[in-house]
């Protein structure tokens, strides 16, 4: 670590701990340093997915890749800046720290972590970014994952079931083997959230499950589990929903809470250089009544990931 402030982000040689394939494309890395600082549900770490000690060789980019800069390190291709990735898991001993990491294999970033063996050393910095609110006394948290937007909303279950805060999760993904998570039984194919996945099932919080071509849950995308559950009644003022997932489903979701007047928050995503506000490459359109026209840019690594449903505008404004 560089340094000794634990309430701030430091760089860490992590090891790994453990790296476990969990469904066809998606692995889970474990990582433990010492001094990691305190971290909430919704953080993330930024990761140099290479050897830092190893020398870089820029390749010859391709006229019909404008941008696309790889780099070489001997005979694979790396990526020169380091990858956000939302933090799963935090788990403290003492000084001793474990943060779990889960990536889906996109490119050479993610295929190097998948790569990586028990003991292994990583470069991570972190933690980064606003993380989800806490849970009002009395409410019920949705929580809604679709596919890599998973990570941050498997730890914020146990934090609120910690907190005896009552949940109801949702997840979807393409089809059933790009399910990251450990199914115990089929789920229901009306999209009843049930005790069907481990993970959320030893918390005690029922899950629904969907799946676009309906090999496993119910066919279709989480949002309709999600409005047919809503459908079923219940105090909008009593819920209150957290979402992580490809930008149509956070939109889709946004609007669905809206329209019911439930409290959202969305970990939204974006590629990230620094992950510290100072590359400027990661804006986000928001709403900003301080603004002649309503609204600005906001920094996802600095201001969010995590942001009020409510402030985000998904369509390009103009």
């Amino acid at each position: 670590m560089t340094s000794t402030d634990r309430s701030k982000p430091g760089l860490f040689n992590a090891h790994v701990r453990s790296n476990t394939q969990i469904c066809r494309e998606h692995f889970r890395v474990t990582l433990a340093m010492d001094g990691f600082p305190k971290a909430s549900p919704g953080q993330f770490v930024h990761i140099l997915c290479r050897d830092s000690q190893w020398p870089l060789r820029n390749t010859t980019q391709q006229p019909d890749e404008p941008g696309r800069a790889e780099w070489r390190i001997g005979a694979s291709i790396s990526p020169l800046l380091r990858r956000p990735f939302s933090i799963g898991g935090h788990r403290n001993d003492g000084d001793r720290c474990e943060i779990d990491i889960i990536g889906r294999v996109v490119g050479p970033g993610t295929t190097w972590l998948n790569a990586l063996q028990p003991g292994d050393r990583v470069d991570l910095l972190g933690p980064l970014g606003r993380a989800f609110s806490p849970a009002a006394a009395g409410t019920k948290a949705l929580l809604i994952a679709g596919g890599v937007g998973l990570p941050p909303i498997l730890w914020l279950n146990e934090t609120l079931a910690a907190a005896s805060v009552e949940r109801i999760a949702f997840f979807g993904a393409q089809t059933r083997d790009l399910i990251p998570l450990n199914i115990t039984h089929d789920p229901d194919i009306s999209g009843k959230p049930t005790a069907c996945i481990e993970e959320f099932a030893r918390t005690g919080t029922p899950c629904a499950i969907t799946t676009d071509d309906g090999s496993c849950g119910l066919k279709g995308r989480i949002t309709h589990a999600l409005m047919q559950y809503l459908g079923c009644g219940g105090d909008p003022d009593k819920l209150s929903a957290y979402a992580c997932g490809p930008e149509p489903m956070l939109e889709a979701v946004a609007n669905i809470c809206a329209a019911r007047g439930i409290p959202c928050e969305l970990a939204m995503e974006r590629v990230m250089g620094c992950g510290l506000g100072t590359c400027q490459s990661c804006v986000l359109p928001v709403r900003d009544a301080a603004y002649d026209d309503g609204w600005r840019y906001a920094l996802c690594c600095t201001e969010g990931p995590v942001f009020d449903a409510r402030r985000v505008l998904f369509k390009a404004h103009g």
